[in-house]
């Protein structure tokens, strides 16, 4: 093993004195009281550290969510609607199909806007459903007052918020969207909203809705399976055989789509691996992590590549997709995992490309140190010498396994789980929500 080459593993040792007690054994250092080779210590530091933001980051999630699910579907609390601001983080709540009973009864005409007048929930303006993004369309919305939280939807969405109430028969509420005078709608959209409302039909916002999705979604333009599909209907019938010819030339514009394309719940599973094995842009495979069938597939078969980051990834994918453990059991070889998580040298670059880099960017990367962490404390512990064999491990040629086939290796010659535990032996890891 060259001198200068700090193994991945290395980086991941759960104090300075072992660390120095491991970089010693590797012979990167003479003696444990020698000074470590530059930046692992600090880097080591700073995947702990990581790690715990992790876990603070998982406990907080949770007493969010539950709050924000109270606050929304419990009756007792309907008194703290009017005056409690959600924290942002929770519109994946909105993305489920039914509604809250309160919002509900306000989009069927049974009850006032009950927000009217009050601060509104942040999350109302990142919601996806166009029930509540509608609402800022509406001449009783009240001002804000959070000038860059405010959602401006775009032709497209208009169109398709104001289908959704057409199809519902709420004219009345699109006679309101026309009337209000230069805050609601674009120019570009208000013939149809107009047309729609004086007629009582939903047909010139399905005709225009129709058009724009044309312009602007190749799926729906170039690859429907059918003549005049739905235009509000976002998983229409695709002619798979047109799309996989589209991939083989590797046309641009279908790359584009990628992360649309193999999110389609009946994209074919062959494709799937095929887009996979092309391109590693982190959208599509933070779309491909998220149908767990095909990423578990995927993670058994297709080795990780410098160029690709499932860190970057896991930061994106959806609920019931794969989890930290599903990684760290699956995805090969080991080195590679354990470098994306940490940005490590010899990985891809994560962000590559992007000015800003978000909180949730980085989330997928302490999701997946901290699953490291406590993974290779529970098979390593503090025995230098399993950390020693774990990091010649990673660094030998002929070892193409997982994380926790590496540190199961590695961990082999401390005690059994039957054995009698010694008594500063590390716990089993936590359970937590994305480990599975």
């Amino acid at each position: 093993m060259p001198a200068t080459r700090i193994p991945s593993l290395l980086y991941y040792v759960g104090s300075h004195q072992l660390l120095k007690e491991v970089a010693a054994r590797l012979r990167l250092i003479a003696t444990p009281d020698d000074r470590l080779p530059e930046g692992l210590w600090e880097k080591n530091h700073a995947i702990r550290r990581d790690a715990k933001t992790a876990a603070e980051d998982s406990e907080s999630a949770d007493r969010r969510r539950d709050s924000f699910e109270g606050l929304l579907w419990d009756p007792r609390q309907e008194w703290a609607r009017r005056t409690t601001l959600v924290s942002p983080g929770s519109p994946e709540l909105f993305t489920r199909p039914d509604l809250p009973p309160f919002l509900t009864a306000w989009r069927d005409g049974e009850a006032a806007w009950p927000f009217a007048g009050e601060p509104f929930p942040r999350d109302f303006l990142l919601a996806g459903h166009p029930l509540l993004r509608l609402r800022a369309l509406l001449p009783d919305w009240p001002d804000p007052g959070y000038a860059r939280d405010r959602v401006h939807l775009d032709a497209g969405e208009q169109l398709a918020a104001g289908l959704l109430l057409a199809r519902g028969d709420r004219f009345d509420l699109l006679a309101q969207v026309v009337e209000a005078a230069g805050r609601a709608l674009l120019d570009e959209v208000r013939p149809a909203f107009g047309t729609s409302a004086r007629e009582g039909t939903a047909r010139a916002l399905r005709d225009a809705l129709a058009d724009d999705r044309r312009r602007r979604d190749p799926l729906f333009g170039e690859y429907a399976a059918e003549p005049d599909p739905e235009p509000d209907q976002r998983w229409i019938a695709i002619d798979w055989d047109a799309v996989r010819r589209a991939v083989d030339a590797d046309s641009p514009e279908l790359r584009r789509q990628a992360p649309e394309l193999v999110a389609h719940p009946r994209c074919p599973a062959e494709l799937r691996a095929l887009v996979a094995a092309r391109w590693t842009d982190r959208l599509v495979w933070s779309r491909l992590l998220s149908d767990r069938p095909t990423a578990l597939d995927l993670l058994r078969t297709l080795p990780m590549r410098r160029d690709r980051s499932l860190s970057a990834a896991l930061s994106y994918v959806a609920e019931g997709g794969v989890g930290v453990d599903d990684i760290l059991d699956l995805a090969h070889p080991a080195d590679l995992v354990l470098r994306d998580a940490a940005g490590l040298p010899g990985a891809a670059r994560r962000y590559l490309g992007q000015c800003v880099i978000t909180r949730q960017d980085q989330e997928g990367a302490r999701r997946l140190v901290r699953g490291i962490t406590e993974s290779a404390d529970h098979h390593l512990g503090d025995d230098p010498g399993a950390w020693t064999i774990g990091c010649r491990l990673v660094e030998g040629p002929r070892f193409t396994g997982s994380v926790n086939e590496l540190l199961t290796r590695a961990g082999a010659r401390r005690p059994r789980p039957g054995a009698a535990p010694r008594a500063d032996g590390p716990p089993a890891p936590e359970r937590w929500a994305g480990r599975r």
